[in-house]
């Protein structure tokens, strides 16, 4: 069974991705990635390298779908907490989105440290749900929003994550003349 490497789906194949994601993230706990080969991976994980190549092209991709997951729980959490919301407004969304980030604090500041917060600037992308069918005027707002939330973000975490998310709001959201 031939399957797209970007999008895994959650099949037998999921052990395995699994295994791999827990021997990364342990890896990375003393190591740096590049120093990390797909070899000692597969060792740590108890899997075969065939396994690894299977499902992902490079120790990347098991970050980048890491983060998808992560995105993916906490929006169906968000939904599930804020079903009587008629649109989520920012006030409780970016307190929300920037809990999460500090609930997974360990595994974004991993990122932030091998110069993968990129893969943080995709995920916020993707949720914005920006294509190329999206008419102009809605991709640039979506994009200000976006490239302006990572911005916050990326430097929240070269700080240290130490602002709780209801702070970090409230710096947000402060009067630019106050500040």
């Amino acid at each position: 069974m031939i399957q797209n490497k970007d999008n895994v789906s959650d099949n037998k194949d999921s052990y395995v991705i699994n295994k791999l994601t827990i021997a990364l993230l342990n890896l990375l706990k003393e190591n740096k990635l590049d120093d990390i080969s797909i070899s000692n991976l597969c060792n740590e994980a108890h899997i075969g390298r065939a396994s690894f190549y299977r499902n992902f092209n490079t120790k990347e991709d098991i970050l980048k779908r890491y983060d998808k997951k992560l995105i993916k729980e906490w929006g169906k959490s968000f939904e599930n907490n804020n079903k009587n919301e008629k649109e989520s407004k920012p006030e409780i969304l970016i307190p929300s989105l920037i809990g999460h980030y500090k609930k997974h604090k360990d595994f974004y500041l991993i990122l932030y440290r091998e110069n993968l917060s990129g893969i943080v600037l995709e995920t916020i992308l993707h949720a914005m749900e920006m294509d190329k069918s999206t008419n102009n005027i809605e991709a640039y707002a979506k994009a200000f929003i976006g490239y302006g939330l990572f911005g916050i973000i990326n430097e929240w975490f070269s700080r240290g994550m130490k602002e709780s998310p209801e702070e970090l709001l409230e710096i947000m959201t402060k009067n630019k003349d106050e500040a």
